[in-house]
C-alpha cells in the first residue's frame, strides 16, 4: 500500500500532514485499491471513510462527487435520508460555487449525523460517514472555500462504483438490494426486469442457484440471511401465472451474425445479450433439448421442465435462433462456420463427459455401469430406465445426489452413496444431502470402489477400501489416504459413478489453434473470454470445469460483451467493468464502523413437498413465496449499498 496523506478508513486515523515524506506512516491494512487502470489514486472515498494519497486534492470536491452518487439511490423510504441526503448535496454545490457561509458547514455536520443516526437502512446510516469525517478532519478546506469565496477548485476525474455485500458475491453482480426494494413496493415487473439485465434465466436460477448472495447477506449476522433467490423465484413465477409476456426493445438488426455452439446456460446468456444488442445470434445444439446442464443436468423435482421451457422461449423472443440435434464437428464443421459468415464463436459446450474413477473394471463395459451424467439425461429426456433393487453412486457432488434421488422416484429400493471423505468435505450443497437422506438415500463416508464387480457381464457389486484423511490437497480439503488391508465389498445391481465431468472437445479442428489448459478444459483470458483462436471465445463449464449455473449465465454475459467490442472494434480490452471489479478487490464489502440495531424478523419459511408424495414421481420438492410472504421477506433487505469513488488529479 502506498503512503498516504490521510486516512479516516474503518474509523482509523492516520494523519500524515504536515509531516517531512520521510516521516510518512504507512495506512496499513486497509485493504483498499491505491491504483486503478494501471494509474495511481489520487483519494478514494466510501461508506466507511475515506483516504488522500496526493495532497493537490480537494476534499470538498471529491465529497460532492460521492454524496452525488448516493443521492441517485436514496430510496425515499424514509424522508430523512432522502431528504437530508438531498439538502447535503446542495450545500456542497452552494459551497464550491462560492456562495457559502460558515453556518454551512455546521448545516452540512448536523445534517449528515442526523441521517446517519436516524436512516431506516444500512445505507442511510452508513452513506454520511464520510462527509462527517471530511468536515471533522478537513474542516480547514471548507473554511478555505468559504472565506476566499472561490468560485473554482482543483478538479479531479472520478470513477464510481456501486455494490454491496449480495451484488459482490453473486457472480453475475446483480442489483439484489434494487429488485428487492421494488419487490416491496409492489413492483414485480420492474423487479424481474432488472433481474433480467443480468440473468437471462430468472425462473430457472430462482430455483437451482446456490446463492452465493445469501451467504455474504448482512442480515444473517443478527437473525438468518434474506431469502434472495427465492425472492426471484417470486417474480419469475408471477409473471409466468399471470400470463404476461415481457417486451424486449428491438434494437436495429446488425449485418453480423454470431455462431455460439451449446444451448446450455453460459450459451444462452451470451445469445440474449449479443441478440438485445441487435447481433444475429444462431445457437447450434447437439441435443434434442435447449438448456444443457440445466435441462438435462438437474432432475424435474428440483427444476420442472415447464420453467426452463419458458425461460428459453422468451430469449427466442429477442431474435435468437436455436438449432436443436446438431453437433459440431459432425453435423457441421467449425470452419464451416466462417464459411456461412459469422464473425465470432463463442464454445459453451459445458461439461458433459464423466470422469473415470480409476477403478479396475470400469471400461468393460459392464451392463449396470452408467456414467452419473448419462443417467441424469436419460432421466430428463424420458428413456425408460429399469429399476434395480440395490443401487451404488460414487461421488459427493450435486450430481451423486440427484442421481440418488432420482433413483428413488424411479423405484430403486437400496439407494446407496459412496464418497471418499467426510461429510465435511461432501461438497453437494448440505440442503440436498439433508433431503436426500429424509427420502431414503444411505451414505457411506471415507470408503472408495476399487475393484467393479461383475458376472455374466451384469454388475454385481463393488470391492471397497476405506479411507483415512490426510493433509490438505490442492482442493483444500483433506486429501483421502487408502487403508491398507481395509477392503470390503457392496453389493449392488447398479454401479453409478459421479465424480466430476469434464468436456468433450473432440469436434475442436486444430489443437494448436486453441490453447487447453491442464485440466483438459479450453483456456481463455479470464477477463475477456477469448481464446488463442481468432474471433474464438468460451466460457461456462468448458472453461472453467463442472461448476455452478449462476458461474456460467455470468460467464456468458461477458462474452457478450467482449464479441460486441470484437466486432465492432476488432480488438477487445478490458471494460469498465471489469477494471473497477479488479480495484474493489480485497476491500471487505461487509465491514462498516457501526452495526445498526435492527429487530429481530425471521425469515419467511416455505413448505415442501411431504415425503410420502415425493417417492414415484419428479414434483417439485421446493415451494416459493406466494407475493405476500415476498413482500414481508423484502422488508428484511438492510440496502447495505456501497458506493465507492476514486480520484485522479488531472
Amino acid at each position: 500500500m502506498s503512503k498516504v496523506i490521510f486516512s479516516s478508513w474503518a474509523g482509523k486515523t492516520v494523519d500524515n500532514r504536515g509531516l517531512g515524506v520521510e516521516q510518512h506512516a504507512y495506512a496499513r491494512d486497509l485493504g483498499l485499491p491505491s491504483g486503478y487502470d494501471h494509474t495511481k489514486v489520487a483519494a478514494f472515498m466510501g461508506w466507511d471513510g475515506f483516504v488522500v494519497w496526493d495532497e493537490k486534492i480537494n476534499v470538498v470536491d471529491m465529497a460532492h462527487a460521492y454524496i452525488k452518487e448516493v443521492q441517485k439511490i436514496s430510496c425515499g423510504e424514509c424522508m430523512v435520508g432522502y431528504i437530508g441526503i438531498g439538502v447535503i448535496a446542495d450545500t456542497l454545490a452552494k459551497i464550491l460555487g462560492g456562495k457559502g457561509g460558515e453556518e454551512d458547514i455546521d448545516l452540512l455536520q448536523w445534517l449528515a449525523n442526523g441521517v446517519k443516526e436516524n436512516a431506516r437502512c444500512t445505507f442511510g446510516q452508513t452513506a454520511p460517514i464520510p462527509i462527517i469525517d471530511s468536515i471533522k478532519y478537513y474542516r480547514d478546506e471548507y473554511l478555505k472555500l468559504i472565506k476566499k469565496n472561490r468560485k473554482t477548485v482543483p478538479k479531479s476525474s472520478y470513477k464510481v462504483m456501486v455494490t454491496a455485500p449480495c451484488m459482490e458475491a453473486c457472480p453475475a453482480h446483480l442489483d439484489i438490494p434494487g429488485y428487492i426494494e421494488l419487490i416491496r413496493n409492489h413492483r414485480y415487473g420492474e423487479s424481474l426486469s432488472l433481474i433480467r439485465d443480468g440473468v437471462c434465466l430468472p425462473g430457472v436460477i430462482g430455483r437451482v442457484c446456490t446463492a452465493p448472495c445469501e451467504e455474504a447477506c448482512r442480515r444473517a449476522q443478527y437473525d438468518g440471511h434474506v431469502c434472495i433467490r427465492l425472492l426471484k423465484r417470486c417474480v419469475a413465477d408471477w409473471e409466468m401465472n399471470s400470463g404476461l409476456t415481457p417486451s424486449f426493445a428491438k434494437p436495429r438488426k446488425s449485418k453480423e451474425k454470431i455462431a455460439i455452439i451449446g444451448a446450455g446456460p453460459a450459451g444462452l446468456a451470451c445469445s440474449y445479450n449479443l441478440a438485445l444488442k441487435g447481433y444475429r445470434v444462431t445457437i447450434f445444439e447437439e441435443l434434442p433439448i435447449a438448456g444443457g446442464m440445466a435441462a438435462v443436468g438437474i432432475p424435474q423435482y428440483r427444476l420442472p421442465t415447464k420453467i426452463l421451457d419458458r425461460d428459453i422461449e422468451l430469449i427466442e423472443k429477442t431474435g435468437v435462433e436455436i438449432r436443436l440435434n446438431t453437433k459440431i464437428g459432425k453435423d457441421l464443421e467449425m470452419g464451416d462456420l466462417w464459411k456461412g459468415g459469422y464473425k465470432a464463436i463463442f464454445i459453451a459446450i459445458g461439461a458433459h463427459k464423466g470422469r473415470k474413477m480409476g477403478a479396475e473394471g470400469e471400461d468393460k463395459d459392464y451392463e449396470g455401469f452408467v456414467d452419473g451424467m448419462k443417467f441424469l439425461q436419460d432421466v430428463n429426456l424420458g428413456r425408460v430406465i429399469e429399476p434395480k433393487n440395490r443401487i451404488l453412486i460414487v461421488g459427493g457432488g450435486d450430481v451423486a445426489v440427484d442421481c440418488a434421488r432420482s433413483c428413488l422416484r424411479l423405484g430403486f429400493r437400496d439407494v446407496n452413496i459412496v464418497y471418499r471423505r467426510s461429510r465435511v468435505e461432501m461438497p453437494a450443497r448440505k440442503a440436498e444431502i439433508e433431503e436426500a437422506e429424509k427420502e431414503g438415500v444411505k451414505i457411506s463416508y471415507l470408503a472408495a470402489p476399487t475393484k467393479i464387480l461383475a458376472k455374466d457381464g451384469k454388475v454385481i457389486g463393488a470391492e471397497c477400501i476405506k479411507m483415512a484423511l490426510g493433509e490438505p490437497d490442492s482442493s483444500g480439503r483433506r486429501r483421502p489416504i487408502p487403508i491398507k488391508g481395509s477392503e470390503f465389498v457392496m453389493e449392488a445391481d447398479m454401479i453409478i459413478p459421479a465424480i466430476g465431468q469434464q468436456p468433450d472437445l473432440s469436434f475442436l479442428p486444430v489443437r494448436d489453434q486453441i490453447k487447453l489448459a491442464k485440466q483438459l478444459t479450453i483456456e481463455t483470458d479470464i477477463t475477456t473470454c477469448q481464446t488463442s483462436g481468432e474471433g474464438i471465445f468460451a466460457g461456462g463449464d468448458c472453461v472453467t470445469g463442472p461448476a455452478v449455473l449462476i458461474d456460467a449465465l455470468a460467464s456468458g454475459n461477458k462474452a457478450a460483451q467482449s464479441i460486441d467490442q470484437y466486432i465492432r472494434k476488432g480488438k477487445v480490452t478490458q471494460g469498465e467493468d471489469t477494471k473497477l471489479e479488479s480495484a474493489v478487490k480485497g476491500i471487505n464489502i461487509s465491514a462498516q464502523r457501526e452495526q445498526e440495531i435492527i429487530p429481530r424478523e425471521m425469515p419467511q419459511i416455505t413448505s415442501q413437498l411431504p415425503l410420502k408424495k415425493r417417492i414415484g414421481n419428479f414434483r417439485e420438492v421446493e415451494n416459493g413465496f406466494n407475493t405476500e410472504a415476498a413482500l414481508e421477506e423484502a422488508k428484511r433487505c438492510l440496502r447495505c449499498y456501497r458506493v465507492m469513488v476514486w480520484a485522479t488529479a488531472e
